[in-house]
């Protein structure tokens, strides 16, 4: 038998509508505290008070905007125009000063440049005095220009008249040197280098060869050579008849071709004369020394040795060094031999010299040695 619980149910108490639960938004809505009121009272009878319903969520986000707006500044407290008109004055003023300073600066820079022109005018030669300064030093330039070329040749020799059909010209001018010395034979390394002048090969026999132009690395064979050289005028050997002479450069031989007349009235006059380098043409009479180093020179020269007047070409403005090349006209120019080109024969023959002599230096040891390796007696 079940016993039955006789307890009656306990019962809930009626719920009461109470507030919504707040959200966090709710909070920054919340109605202000009150704040004395800055209107003026007004003259207008009071409304009889009455109770207020309970405010929602949007009235009070209403009431809290107004809040907001009653704090903002009055209207005494914004800008109006003469503030805005005082700011820009302010501005332009600042901006006037300092445009006004640079003004000054500029100002005097231009007053400096100024004076600067004025001077560098008065300082600078005109373009006539410039143009004379040029007529001056220009002679001396090319006298020096030409002393270092004539420098660079100074240990070569130009042998003139040797036909074109002597190919091997370093032999044949060993052989022709050693008879000029009337020595030994020259060894081959006497002569660094030997090769026909660059111009086109004669074309006739009538048309004279070309030069051969040697380099003898010992200035002292060089200068015994040419020493024998000036004993007499033209040499025969081998069947060729030919001459010596310094290598030179194209300005010093046309100084020498302008300057004929004058060593030709020299000569006439029994009066010795010498070529200096760099060029000159020197004379000594009663101790006194007479030279020509530039064209200006030749009048007073020849006044000076009472010699009679003779017309020169002024060689330092028109020698082959300052004239434009000029083409010749009518058929094709024949076409230039390279160095390179010209020396292939004398070079191979020349290391094939050396080769031999590398060689027989090879054996002179083995040589000295042959009486250690052959058989005792």
């Amino acid at each position: 038998m079940v016993r039955t619980s006789h307890r009656k149910p306990t019962r809930k108490p009626p719920s009461t509508p109470g507030r919504p639960a707040e959200s966090p938004i709710s909070t920054y809505f919340a109605t202000p505290t009150s704040r004395p009121s800055t209107r003026s009272p007004t003259n207008m009878a009071a409304s009889p008070s009455r109770p207020e319903p309970s405010l929602t969520e949007g009235q009070s986000t209403i009431r809290r905007l107004e809040a907001l707006i009653a704090e903002l500044p009055t209207r005494a407290e914004l800008p109006t125009r003469s503030d805005f008109k005082e700011m820009l004055d302010n501005m332009q003023a600042a901006f006037g000063r300092e445009i006004a300073e640079v003004r000054a600066d500029i100002s005097a820079i231009d007053t400096r440049v100024t004076q600067l022109e004025a001077r560098a005018g008065d300082t600078t030669p005109g373009t006539r005095d410039t143009e004379s300064l040029t007529e001056q030093r220009f002679p001396d330039i090319l006298r020096r220009l030409d002393d270092l070329e004539n420098r660079t040749r100074r240990h070569n020799i130009r042998v003139r008249g040797v036909h074109e059909g002597v190919t091997e010209t370093k032999d044949f001018l060993l052989s022709a040197f050693a008879h000029i010395l009337g020595g030994p034979p020259l060894p081959f390394n006497a002569i660094d280098r030997a090769h026909r002048a660059l111009r086109p090969k004669a074309a006739t026999e009538a048309t004279p060869p070309r030069d051969i132009i040697c380099h003898l690395p010992d200035f002292a064979l060089k200068d015994a050579i040419m020493q024998k050289a000036r004993n007499r005028r033209k040499w025969r050997f081998a069947e060729e008849t030919f001459e010596l002479f310094q290598d030179l450069s194209p300005h010093t031989l046309s100084a020498r071709r302008a300057l004929r007349p004058v060593t030709q009235l020299l000569r006439e006059a029994e009066i010795p004369y010498r070529w200096g380098f760099p060029f000159s043409l020197q004379v000594r009479k009663n101790n006194l020394t007479h030279t020509i180093r530039s064209y200006p020179d030749v009048a007073h020269f020849i006044s000076e040795l009472n010699l009679p007047s003779v017309e020169v070409q002024d060689w330092e403005h028109f020698s082959p060094a300052t004239q434009p090349l000029m083409r010749p006209t009518g058929g094709p120019r024949p076409q230039r031999l390279s160095r390179r080109r010209i020396s292939d024969d004398a070079d191979l023959h020349q290391a094939g010299s050396h080769l031999s002599q590398a060689q027989e230096g090879l054996r002179s040891p083995i040589k000295g040695l042959d009486h250690l390796t052959s058989p005792t007696r």
